[in-house]
């Protein structure tokens, strides 16, 4: 009976050496989003794994999840805590052999920018209970907040009346079938651009490029310099409703900003010309991954305009302060222009607009 008893507790000892040693081996984790982009307020699902893949069980594991310190886990009663920068997200399992875990939070966010979802802790613990052994899990996924759609009944209509003006004024001047050459497709042109003659003699797609003079083209102006934070997110937002509105009427557009980004977008400074839905989406993420830094002033930003610009072009200039057309350093984009530029300012007070024209 007694070399029973000291059998049991060598066997015991052995196996909580070995829970010891093998707490957090073949032991993995991982936290996703279900999306990479969304809109404010807009669920998705945080999705998590957890798997034991050796043959012995974990009798105790813990699981710290940093996520964005305004994520909204919408209907969650686990724990959690937050502060001005993380919320922490805790939750704790026994994982037998072999075992895999998968769990579907709903969460949110409220307002526009760039969140990450960074690194977690794991926490495995012994046979008996004694002693944990802990482990960082390194995790990097981006979540980008779209910027919040705004309804501006009166700037629609005075939009819609600048669009149709430049849209009436091209067709006057030149046949709309007038193609001038062919340049590399970027992935934003619709398909009916595509030139499939130059595309088999280049061995790769090409769309066909129109007479600027007939071709629906607007360029968007964006400057984040010289207003406050909440002017600035009307700015985004403006800016939305303008790519949506070019984008309803078939319009291609430019985009040029001197906002700095954050993330992986590299230098997000200027998107060329395009068309359609993926287009507008592209710039629109940029929007989302926005900060409030200046790269450059605004000044250097309508000069970059003038200096892409062709003859006739017209711009669209979305900007946190008033302007006039006395102001110097407009001038040039004005005859650029030449009178076809329409102004959105966002101001603490309000927004307004103005269409100058020639």
């Amino acid at each position: 009976m007694l070399f029973l008893l000291f059998l049991l507790i060598v066997c015991a000892l052995l196996c909580e050496l070995v829970s010891v040693k093998s707490a957090l081996s073949r032991v993995s984790y991982s936290c996703r989003p279900s999306q990479s982009v969304v809109e404010p307020g807009e669920e998705f699902q945080l999705l998590t794994t957890i798997q034991n893949g050796k043959w012995l069980p974990v009798s105790y594991l813990e699981v710290v999840q940093n996520l964005p310190h305004d994520i909204c886990l919408n209907a969650y009663l686990g724990h959690f805590q937050s502060d001005p920068t993380v919320c922490r997200l805790y939750s704790s399992c026994f994982l037998g052999p072999r075992q895999k875990l998968t769990r579907r939070i709903k969460a949110s966010l409220p307002q526009r920018g760039r969140r990450i979802i960074s690194d977690a802790t794991i926490t495995g613990g012994d046979l008996l209970g004694f002693t944990r052994r802990f482990r960082n899990v390194p995790l990097f996924y981006e979540i980008v907040v779209l910027p919040a759609r705004v309804e501006e009944p009166a700037l629609s209509r005075a939009l819609g009346g600048f669009l149709g003006d430049v849209s009436v004024q091209r067709f006057i001047l030149e046949d709309p079938m007038l193609t001038i050459g062919a340049r590399e497709y970027t992935g934003r042109e619709p398909m009916k651009s595509i030139s499939w003659k130059h595309s088999v003699r280049t061995g790769h797609l090409m769309v066909k490029e129109l007479d600027h003079t007939v071709e629906n083209t607007v360029t968007v102006l964006l400057n984040v310099e010289g207003g406050s934070h909440e002017e600035l997110e009307r700015c985004f937002s403006l800016t939305r409703m303008v790519l949506e509105a070019l984008e309803k009427r078939g319009f291609s557009c430019s985009f040029l900003t001197n906002a700095a980004t954050a993330g992986a977008i590299g230098q997000w400074n200027q998107v060329s010309d395009g068309l359609g839905s993926g287009h507008t989406r592209a710039i629109l993420e940029g929007l989302g991954r926005a900060t409030y830094d200046v790269r450059e002033s605004f000044s250097s930003l309508v000069n970059r305009a003038v200096r892409g610009a062709r003859d006739g072009q017209a711009h669209i200039l979305i900007t946190p302060a008033p302007l006039q057309r006395s102001d110097a350093f407009l001038a040039p984009l004005f005859q650029q222009s030449q009178g076809r530029l329409f102004i959105i300012n966002a101001r603490e007070d309000g927004m307004s607009s103005q269409e100058v024209s020639g």
